[in-house]
């Protein structure tokens, strides 16, 4: 994030803005840490794993069925599904073409998962970014220099 980036997120933000502004950056970089929009990383997942993610196994193992069954009549599907499988290095979840397949229609050449089907997974490629204390302090400087 840069600390152009950075600005804008503590000033959309009471809590942080008040940190900021009161020279309490290491406590501010938490906030932003808290409120900053995800990042997504590489992610792999084999079929297990993508079961794993999900509270009932019986909807994570419908999800893998969904994938199977269309990766039948996709070649796409297949090839990509084929990184899932035991053995293999797993799916890379955070791959942006990867996630977008997950919920493109069937029809689009994608698996049709419903947001609510694919969540899970996508989440699991998704993390708060590092924002340290430096960083807001070169973003919002104290005492304040506008």
């Amino acid at each position: 994030m840069s600390p152009v980036e950075l600005r804008a997120l503590i000033e959309s933000d009471a809590e942080a803005l008040a940190l900021a502004r009161s020279g309490a950056a290491d406590l501010c970089a938490v906030r932003c840490m808290a409120i900053a929009p995800k990042v997504v990383q590489e992610k792999r997942l084999g079929d297990i794993n993508i079961v794993q993610l999900y509270a009932d196994p019986a909807v994570g193992e419908t999800v893998c069925q969904t994938i199977e069954a269309v990766a039948q009549s996709n070649p796409a599907i297949k090839r990509a599904w084929r990184w899932a499988e035991p053995g293999k290095p797993g799916l890379d979840v955070g791959d942006l073409r990867v996630r977008a397949m997950l919920t493109l229609p069937v029809e689009q050449g994608g698996v049709g998962l419903t947001q609510q089907q694919a969540a899970p997974i996508l989440a699991s490629a998704e993390v708060s970014p590092v924002i340290t204390g430096a960083e807001v302090s070169t973003a919002y400087p104290f005492p304040p220099q506008d």
